[in-house]
């Protein structure tokens, strides 16, 4: 298992292959872990110690929150990209302590890092 710190340096240099790969990972998990999951992520976004995310990943989540969209795929998709920006260390604490599905989702996401 790679350490917290070497997967937060590698976080700030995602790229667009990586992040895609990710994506997809996510689109796999199950209508239960996106329940379960989905609500502790954006908990995380939102009281992050770095700040809200103003940006364009912010405005996406907010207006998936404001209707009603955020226990999607999508949701989840957006939710783990914010994550890994402001706390990497939480999104993977959520991931591998809910269902076999947010498991393996925090095994891959760790094997693209």
């Amino acid at each position: 298992m790679e350490p917290l710190t070497k997967i937060e340096e590698k976080v700030v240099g995602l790229t667009e292959t990586q992040r895609a790969e990710m994506y997809e990972f996510a689109r796999h998990v199950g209508r239960e872990t996106l329940d379960e999951v989905c609500p502790a992520l954006l908990r995380v976004a939102l009281d992050s110690e770095r700040g809200l995310l103003k940006n364009q990943l912010g405005n996406v989540i907010f207006h998936l929150q404001k209707n009603e969209r955020i226990n999607t795929v999508i949701g989840l998709q957006k939710l783990i990209d914010a994550a890994l920006i402001v706390a990497p260390e939480e999104l993977f604490k959520i991931l591998e302590s809910s269902d076999a599905d947010a498991q393996e989702l925090a095994r891959k996401i760790k094997s693209i890092l």
